[in-house]
């Protein structure tokens, strides 16, 4: 509600969220999810907005990502990636939910953590397909990218809901599950603005 008996929802809303502060967000996730809560609202539900939405985009059958957060080049990055399998691309992620939208996959997806060993850091190479880059503002995760790793947002906003500093980002990688147990090479990439 943004006046009294005035509702407003989708990518014309601006709310105060609750982690990131004010932002306004244009995704399909945001509009599906604070129309339905706009709705239910206008009927007396009184329920807070808390839902941090996800975006996600397919660029080919081989290589997709879903993020969440403040994902903004202007802001330090640090990404973590290990090896990808045949099962680490959008077409599989879609093919093993049976759904044609990733949203709703993303929805119906049973994330299992399992905390592996990161191994050795090894520097270079092509064959490093999947990760997990994490944005930063005044050294918190605000933001998430996942690369060719699916269904996992319910982690990522766990790490944001968290709202708070890391000494290893490697260790908040392992949550996704991005190193299958027999695989142990990963490389770590930072950058900042």
């Amino acid at each position: 509600e943004c006046s009294s008996n005035l509702w407003v929802a989708g990518d014309a809303a601006a709310f105060l969220d609750p982690q990131l502060g004010r932002r306004r967000v244009e995704h399909h996730d945001h509009a599906v999810v604070s129309g339905r809560l706009a709705g239910e609202n206008m009927t007396g539900a009184a329920k807070s907005n808390t839902h941090q939405s996800m975006f996600w985009s397919d660029l080919g059958p081989e290589v997709g990502y879903e993020a969440i957060g403040i994902v903004d080049s202007k802001l330090p990055t640090v990404g973590v990636f290990a090896k990808a399998t045949e099962t680490d691309t959008p077409k599989a992620a879609v093919t093993k939910s049976n759904e044609a939208d990733r949203s709703i996959s993303e929805q119906m997806a049973e994330t299992k953590v399992v905390e592996t060993a990161a191994g050795k850091v090894e520097e270079g190479g092509d064959e490093y397909g999947k990760g997990v880059i994490f944005y930063l503002k005044e050294n918190k995760i605000v933001g998430v990218l996942l690369w060719n790793v699916f269904n996992r947002m319910n982690i990522a906003r766990r790490v944001l809901k968290e709202g708070r500093s890391y000494d290893d980002l490697t260790e908040v990688a392992k949550l996704f599950n991005i190193h299958a147990p027999d695989r142990k090479s990963t490389r770590l990439n930072s950058s900042h603005a």
